[in-house]
């Protein structure tokens, strides 16, 4: 996407930035046009962090509110969930100078084709392009951008009660606003007798660590892994609401990097993604089997659950002594490997 979004510069529908331009890269990822800026990226997933740091940016996993109007350009890469992407060109246009460029690029089949609306909804004058099976959409942020309908877009991405109150989640996470029908399934056959260190890789908003805490009550500590950093604060928040004396390891890593050690614990949790972005990635879900089987302890079991026609049977036939098939049910399948 990065090079859709630098496409008006390449036309020259835009000009490149002076020097000492202040840039706030919204959902950034890194690219070799960083290099000379002075820019603030931010991004709430590690596996995209890592390299802006490596690179030496700024990375924030949120925008401040003491960065209102304080940016001559921003940039968006926006996901495909309609809210958050409100909610990002929400503090985009909070976070530009008067007469500041607002810059958003995104795949057509993710939400690219509604950029231009959306912008337009905000008060701007936007021109559009198209590049590489994606739309760009650019404009100038005048004085009159229609500041109540930001306001609105914002605080409806914020974190806020979903589930008739009893959790508190946001737009841009997997099924932020209720559970994932594969955990529901997981959670149903998980026994009582988890205890001592559970963790739960993957944990999203802390549907499973929730079910495990109730379903378990002999569990000494949890420990919560996920690659956003909004999923980990928000897991950690869930649990410490229903079961404040339980220990809470919150950790924002990249499971899927070969050098993340964590642990041992007796018990993991997964329910592993198999995409980036709009691409089916089955291999994510095999190397986070393979962290989950190095950070076991002896004896330990994985507790698994994944769409049905996924091809984990072989990894798990590698690194693990027993496999077994709990259950299979609507479209998914549950297993309980044991180190």
């Amino acid at each position: 996407m990065i090079e859709s979004l630098l496409f008006p510069y390449r036309r020259q529908h835009l000009p490149w930035l002076r020097p000492g331009a202040r840039v706030l890269f919204l959902n950034a990822q890194e690219a070799p046009e960083l290099k000379d800026l002075s820019v603030v990226a931010v991004q709430p997933r590690y596996d995209l962090a890592a390299p802006l740091l490596e690179r030496g940016c700024e990375v924030q996993a949120g925008v401040e509110p003491s960065q209102a109007a304080r940016f001559d350009t921003v940039w968006l890469l926006p996901g495909k969930d309609q809210q958050e992407t409100q909610y990002w060109l929400a503090q985009a246009v909070m976070a530009s100078k008067t007469g500041g460029t607002l810059v958003a690029a995104a795949p057509n089949n993710a939400g690219g084709k509604r950029l231009k609306n959306l912008f337009e909804k905000l008060g701007l004058a936007p021109s559009e392009e198209s590049k590489n099976k994606a739309r760009v959409v650019f404009a100038t942020v005048d004085a009159g951008w229609n500041r109540s309908q930001a306001a609105q877009w914002r605080e409806r991405g914020q974190e806020q009660a979903v589930m008739a109150g009893t959790i508190i989640s946001r737009p841009g996470l997997h099924s932020w606003d209720k559970a994932d029908a594969g955990s529901e399934l997981l959670a149903r056959h998980l026994p009582r007798d988890l205890g001592g260190a559970v963790a739960d890789f993957g944990c999203g908003w802390g549907y499973l660590s929730l079910c495990a805490a109730k379903q378990a009550p002999h569990i000494q500590n949890l420990t919560v892994v996920d690659v956003d950093a909004r999923a980990v604060r928000l897991a950690e928040k869930n649990i410490h609401r229903q079961y404040p004396s339980l220990p809470v390891h919150a950790v924002w890593t990249d499971l899927t990097r070969p050098d993340v050690q964590l642990g041992p614990f007796e018990v993991i949790l997964l329910n592993p993604p198999f995409h980036l972005g709009t691409r089916a990635v089955p291999a994510l879900g095999q190397v986070l089997i393979t962290a989950a089987a190095r950070m076991l302890a002896p004896a330990g079991r994985l507790y698994l659950v994944a769409n049905r026609h996924l091809p984990y049977e072989k990894t798990l036939q590698t690194r693990f002594s027993q496999v077994e098939l709990v259950t299979e049910e609507g479209g998914f399948k549950v297993m309980v490997c044991r180190r």
